[in-house]
């Protein structure tokens, strides 16, 4: 038998990761790229930032990846896994260091594993492309993450500290 502890845990990733997904999916495509604009950074880095790293990785990886695999970009989905796994990691990890440096640890994280990968995929003429969208959804994400924090660690009880 789970104690409640664990059970509380697996449910709370579960939702998390969900909306990643969720937001993820609330995308703009970018027209002639096989890109999109999306809200995923967001939640991501507001997850990452309140329950940590464990959960910044689970959710952002498995979030972001099934969101690739329902919007039809099944090739990046191991690409998402791995690099917003680790950007949740990274943003987790540096949080108590200050939330912004998290976050600017989070979209260099980010930013440089698609850049990277959309340079093997398709060509280094892509890069820039992929650069210039990443750098505005890590700042679009960036931003809601430090309006959201704050407002949830203050009005959910099991975000204050210790009690996760």
């Amino acid at each position: 038998m789970t104690s409640p502890n664990v059970a509380r845990t697996v449910a709370l990733g579960a939702v998390c990761t969900a909306l990643v997904t969720v937001a993820t999916m609330l995308s703009v495509p970018v027209p002639g790229f096989r890109l999109y604009f999306n809200l995923g950074e967001g939640v991501i880095y507001t997850v990452a930032l309140l329950l940590g790293r464990r959960f910044g990785a689970a959710a952002g990886g498995l979030g972001a990846a099934l969101a690739d695999l329902l919007l039809g970009y099944a090739l990046w989905a191991p690409l998402t896994l791995i690099i917003k796994g680790a950007e949740g990691f990274v943003v987790g990890t540096l949080a108590p260091k200050g939330r912004l440096k998290a976050l600017l640890g989070g979209a260099v994280v980010m930013i440089t594993g698609y850049t990277l990968s959309a340079g093997v995929l398709y060509g280094w003429a892509a890069a820039p492309v992929e650069l210039g969208t990443d750098i505005l959804q890590t700042g679009a994400g960036a931003a809601f993450a430090l309006i959201l924090v704050p407002v949830l660690a203050r009005r959910v009880p099991f975000l204050q500290k210790g009690s996760l």
